[in-house]
């Protein structure tokens, strides 16, 4: 097994200091053939999308994507991992956007 493979859409609201007022996200989780564990580990990457970042207005839906290949299994971040990793990309995206480090 490995981790589910996750893809990411969204649209951010951010002032031109490079803050975020706003985001409104999608969150689809390659399932596999079976669900297994994969509602508890978009359960998880849900919860931990906006990582350490305080976000006043957001938005985020999870959605299981079957497919016909195998299912995956649940390591030890549960689908955290997954949030936080695209958390963190959309500050580096807004960073670059306004000039600024991603710190």
């Amino acid at each position: 097994g490995q981790r589910h493979a996750f893809l990411c859409q969204y649209r951010l609201g951010f002032t031109a200091e490079g803050r975020i007022t706003a985001l409104d996200s999608r969150l689809y989780n390659k399932a596999g053939n079976s669900w297994d564990l994969s509602a508890s580990i978009m359960d998880r990457a849900l919860l931990h999308s906006d990582c350490v970042y305080k976000v006043p207005n957001m938005r985020v839906v999870g959605r299981l994507c079957r497919t016909n290949q195998a299912s995956n299994t649940a390591f030890r971040g549960f689908g955290g991992p997954q949030g936080l990793m695209f958390a963190e990309m959309m500050v580096e995206q807004v960073a670059r956007a306004v000039g600024k480090p991603a710190q």
